[in-house]
């Protein structure tokens, strides 16, 4: 009986709340017009837009979070964009303390760097590489800042360079621990090393074993490596030097002869490895749009690495004063043209928007650094990513820059901004710096497909 009771006055409060709803007294139907807030909406802006260089990139921090994961190889010689080179400067340190004392003599040494697939641009596969390995003469600080215009000390000479032909191609080789020799197979470049290198490494520990455990010592006697590009090529590699697998591999025999290697390290906090690039837009499409000066362009160009990057300039936005930013976009549509083969040159994967805070310091949008900083979908919450639009015919970048809106009428941020991409979500500069991904964008001139700034608000 009495959940029959309960039953029924549930039926009796939902129908109340039915009909209460339907009230606009309730709901704010009924309040009068000049109680309304006054929502608004307009895209009516006039972007403009301009290509520029980027002087420089983080390339090394002392914080691990703001590091490299991968590093681009190779003298890139891209159709439209021009020459794009970069070369790795590298520490290494010995993994474990060897057992060369019980040796009759090194095989070979072998420096192991293996690829990583999603660095890979452009024409890569069965294209000819070269490699110029050369010894640094300057030790690099672990607690400085490094760019990816600093140039760094070698040797005169360098210890080889190599020409191998890129594959993604699993590799298999043998693998000499203690007493047993593993056959390991892994996606990755040997590069043979002089015995004389071997034999110095060596001859140094059996002098000051201490180097195993003093790090310093070490990296006095042996500052590292420089990996430069020596062919020019239609693509540009990666390589991750975090892999247990990559080093300097050492391979001698025991005095049982018995094989038995050792390994020198690059995954580890005390090394820097850094980056540096060259770009050379001499003789390309792009170079007109760098020097002509227009403050708005028919295109934009954007480039990874420390390449090109797009500069905006905001319209007067006096008629947003006094309002509440409700939800602004921002899109960006891809040029089309016989240069921009996408099957070989993917459009850049992601997007997104830097700009001076009132301090004129530069620094990624609030709307992207929310979407960084909480780990959420970049596809859902910020965009950046090219998706091709059936009834407009075209593919589209569109970009959420409501918090940036709203900070530019506050005079809290440059009405001013740039575009560029970025790896795997990460705002860092080092995340840039691993992707040679370029996009060719229509700029605020074009008659079809102009940037469009689309913004709702609410007046206060």
């Amino acid at each position: 009986m009495k959940l029959n009771i309960l039953w029924g006055l549930g039926v009796l409060l939902t129908i109340v709340l039915i009909n209460a709803c339907s009230d606009p007294t309730l709901i704010g139907a009924g309040l009068l017009d000049n109680d309304r807030a006054e929502v608004g909406f307009t895209d009516t802006f006039e972007l403009k837009g301009a290509t520029e260089r980027t002087e420089s990139l983080l390339a090394y921090s002392p914080f691990a979070a703001l590091q490299a994961d991968r590093f681009l190889f190779g003298d890139f010689q891209d159709p439209v964009f021009g020459g794009a080179k970069s070369t790795i400067n590298m520490q290494f340190i010995p993994g474990t303390i060897p057992e060369f004392t019980d040796m009759m003599g090194v095989d070979s040494v072998v420096l192991l760097l293996p690829y990583t697939s999603g660095g890979f641009y452009g024409k890569t596969e069965g294209e000819t590489f070269g490699m110029r390995v050369t010894e640094l003469t300057e030790i690099l600080n672990e607690d400085l800042e490094y760019f990816s215009n600093r140039e760094v000390s070698i040797a005169t000479a360098p210890l080889t360079e190599y020409e191998f032909t890129a594959t993604l191609d699993s590799v298999e080789y043998v693998d000499y621990i203690a007493l047993d020799a593993d056959t390991l197979s892994l996606s990755h470049l040997r590069v043979p090393l002089p015995i004389a290198f071997g034999d110095s490494l060596v001859s140094f520990f059996q002098t000051d074993s201490a180097s195993f455990v003093d790090i310093d010592l070490f990296l006095n006697r042996f500052p590292g490596f420089q990996l430069e590009p020596s062919v020019e090529s239609e693509g540009m590699l990666a390589f991750t030097l975090l892999s247990v697998r990559a080093g300097i591999h050492v391979y001698y025999r025991d005095s049982s002869n018995a094989p038995r290697k050792h390994q020198y390290i690059f995954n580890n906090s005390q090394v820097v490895q850094y980056a540096t690039f060259e770009h050379d837009y001499e003789g390309t499409e792009a170079l007109e749009f760098i020097e002509n000066g227009s403050e708005n362009d028919s295109l934009l160009y954007v480039q990874g690495m420390a390449g090109l990057r797009s500069k905006i300039k905001l319209p007067d936005l006096a008629l947003l004063n006094n309002v509440a930013i409700n939800q602004a976009y921002l899109d960006i549509y891809v040029a089309r043209g016989e240069s921009l083969d996408t099957s070989i040159y993917p459009l850049a994967r992601q997007l997104v928007l830097r700009a001076e805070n009132d301090a004129g310091e530069e620094e990624f949008i609030e709307d992207a650094a929310l979407v960084d900083a909480r780990q959420l979908p970049y596809d859902r919450f910020f965009g950046g990513q090219p998706e091709f639009i059936e009834s407009e015919g075209a593919i589209r970048y569109r970009m959420s820059v409501s918090n940036y809106i709203q900070q530019v009428i506050e005079g809290r941020m440059a009405d001013e901004f740039y575009i560029v991409p970025i790896e795997n979500n990460d705002l860092t500069d080092a995340k840039r710096g691993e992707i040679a991904e370029r996009v060719i964008l229509y700029g605020g001139e074009h008659p079809q497909y102009p940037i469009k700034l689309s913004v709702t608000f609410t007046q206060l």
